[in-house]
């Protein structure tokens, strides 16, 4: 009676071992790929948001070293003007020349001429002319030659100038440079750059990073200490010492609020003549948010090895059991043909399926290593792609630096050298040749107008789209306000109407506004009675927009090159442009997912149309099958 008992005890046993392998291979094989892909998530992720940040401060740096550095040359080149033509200009020429380089940058607080002594001679809206600036840092500093200063609290100007930054004093960055004759120093040039420059600078930094959530941009001085931006939490002290190994790579940082913060940083860096001005630009983003979805993605995983797992090892049980029933039938066959013995019979039965795991086991290992090699291959071409990339960004910054420096700094000198010769020289000038000096002036602006608005539009082309709710009618009426400001002579008349609020690009769509608003100005100015109309078509998944002049139209039948870069349909004697701000606006649309066209009846001026999808997820990216001959 003991022999059946010993049979199904053995069964038993064989069925339990074969479940528990299944268990066994499913623990080891989803928990140690959901634990190894959740890892791989986590780094992947911080390493994404590392190089973004390190990117972003990348290009704040470079962009606050191009400002500096063309604001440094117009000084310099000012003075050493000053010092080939040997110019002996008089305190209300000198106002004149510093007024007319105060407008070319509006940052440009304060400029100023003094003598030897460090009294003011001329200066930007006569503000300090008469004072004594001699124990002012920049006023020694300038005696020798070209140089920059640090930030610095303003002092004289504090009482003559407002605060440009809401709840901060007035701050300056100094340029000054030396003014010679015959090699003899006889006075200092000096400027005071706003701080609000680098204020707007940052926030336009921070507002193109829209998918960073809760980044925050600084800049540092050399020591560590906050200049501008959030001064709480601070640095890891020392902070001179933290901050240069934040220079070396962006790293996990603890700061003085005792958070975890991804961080990276970038160092001002000298150009050409300009020394650099030893600023750190840090942009850092809480740990939390930076690996929000890494983190959660990393705890679905983990739960779904665990389920995994736990309904493999359910399967392998059930499975183990069915397996085994015939192979129990056998053996229990066998096992009855056999004359009683005290030995135990064979498992020749689970030797087979020993066989068959192994088998399984090794197809395994084939397919992991087939796996492996195919991700070693997609980690070559992401890197490949991802070098690519990078050369094609550097190219692009590349020319933008060098439309900003190499082409705006020489035509702007240009057209100031010519200026200056004919107030000098004017009297012995003929008449001709100062018609002729003055309309070679006027190209040389129109080339530096025409390298910007190329280099808005390359912006365009590579600045993200930060969605935001955008108040078209306020922003409209804020454009129209800053034109009728800025007008020289009479302004149209504008009837605005009701406009809705969408989704978009802030910033993109007040160039688009200021393009169409300025064109309509433009080219209704020689009517009797100019008038321009901005009214919207709301439907049900598109609102239409439209600005809508009485002026002097176009001919529809060169609609087609309409928006196109460089395509002027009027001649540059009447109506000045470069033939760029149309093409902006059509990029600009395309990117939001609209289209835009153009009409112009005969004698009824022109009505430039664009439209904008009412859903955010409408928007982004188009082909160019929203084209400018949209029908209107």
């Amino acid at each position: 009676m003991t022999m059946p008992w010993h049979k199904g005890g053995r069964m038993r046993g064989a069925r339990l071992r074969i479940g528990a392998a299944f268990s066994v291979l499913a623990i080891v094989l989803f928990g140690v790929v959901g634990l190894l892909s959740a890892k791989d998530a986590r780094r992947q992720s911080e390493h994404d948001t590392k190089l973004a940040l390190e990117q972003l401060a990348q290009r704040l740096a470079q962009r606050l070293d191009a400002d500096m550095a063309a604001r440094f040359r117009d000084i310099d080149q000012l003075a050493n003007l000053h010092e080939q033509l040997e110019l002996n200009l008089g305190a209300d020429q000198w106002r004149t020349v510093l007024e007319r380089l105060q407008r070319s940058s509006r940052h440009h607080s304060w400029i100023g001429v003094t003598n030897l002594k460090g009294q003011v001679l001329a200066a930007t809206g006569s503000l300090l002319e008469g004072a004594n600036v001699k124990e002012r840092p920049w006023f020694a500093r300038g005696l020798e030659k070209a140089n920059v200063g640090d930030v610095h609290d303003a002092k004289l100007l504090a009482k003559l100038l407002p605060s440009t930054i809401p709840g901060e004093p007035q701050r300056f960055v100094d340029v000054s440079a030396p003014l010679r004759t015959h090699g003899q120093t006889i006075g200092v040039i000096g400027a005071h750059l706003s701080w609000a420059w680098a204020e707007e600078r940052r926030q336009e930094a921070k507002a193109g990073e829209v998918p960073l959530h809760g980044i925050e941009i600084l800049l540092l001085n050399q020591q560590g200490q906050i200049e501008l931006g959030p001064r709480s939490p601070a640095l890891p002290t020392p902070a001179a010492a933290s901050l240069a190994n934040l220079l070396r790579g962006a790293r996990t940082l603890v700061w003085s609020d005792g958070r975890r913060y991804l961080s990276a940083a970038s160092a001002s860096k000298p150009m050409a003549d300009y020394p650099g001005m030893g600023w750190v630009v840090v942009v850092r983003q809480p740990e939390e948010l930076a690996l929000g979805e890494a983190m959660a993605l990393e705890h679905r995983l983990l739960w779904l090895s665990v389920v995994g797992a736990a309904l493999f090892g359910a399967l392998g049980w059930f499975l183990a059991d069915r397996l085994t029933r015939p192979l129990r039938r056998v053996a229990a066959q066998a096992q009855a043909m056999l004359p009683p013995a005290d030995e135990a019979p064979s498992h020749d039965e689970v030797a087979q399926l020993a066989r068959t795991l192994a088998s399984l086991l090794s197809d395994l290992k084939k397919r992991e290593h087939d796996l492996t090699t195919l991700n070693e291959a997609l980690e070559t071409r992401v890197q490949e792609r991802t070098a690519s990339l990078h050369r094609a960004n550097d190219d692009l910054r590349a020319f933008s630096r060098s439309v900003s420096h190499d082409i705006q700094g020489p035509l702007g000198s240009m057209a100031q050298l010519l200026r200056q010769t004919v107030v000098r020289e004017g009297n012995a000038l003929p008449t001709h040749a100062i018609h002729v000096m003055q309309l070679v002036a006027q190209e040389c602006d129109r080339l530096r107008q025409l390298s910007a608005e190329l280099l808005t539009l390359a912006m365009v082309e590579q600045s993200e789209i930060a969605m935001e709710p955008v108040n078209h009618h306020a922003l409209v009426q804020e454009v129209t306000t800053q034109l009728r400001d800025s007008a020289s002579g009479a302004f149209p008349e504008v009837e605005i109407g009701p406009l809705p609020t969408l989704t978009g690009d802030a910033v993109m769509m007040r160039q688009v506004w200021s393009n169409l608003l300025s064109n309509a100005v433009k080219f209704s100015s020689k009517v009797a009675a100019p008038r321009i109309e901005v009214r919207a078509e709301t439907g049900d998944s598109e609102s239409v927009f439209t600005v809508a002049d009485n002026g002097a139209g176009f001919d529809e039948g060169q609609r087609d090159r309409l928006f196109g870069v460089f395509q002027r349909l009027h001649q540059a004697s009447q109506f000045p442009g470069t033939g760029v701000g149309l093409s902006i606006v059509r990029r600009v649309v395309q990117r939001h997912g609209g289209r835009v066209w153009a009409e112009s009846p005969a004698g009824q001026g022109a009505r430039f149309h664009f439209s904008l999808p009412h859903r955010a997820d409408q928007a982004g990216e188009k082909a160019l099958s929203n084209d400018a001959n949209a029908p209107g």
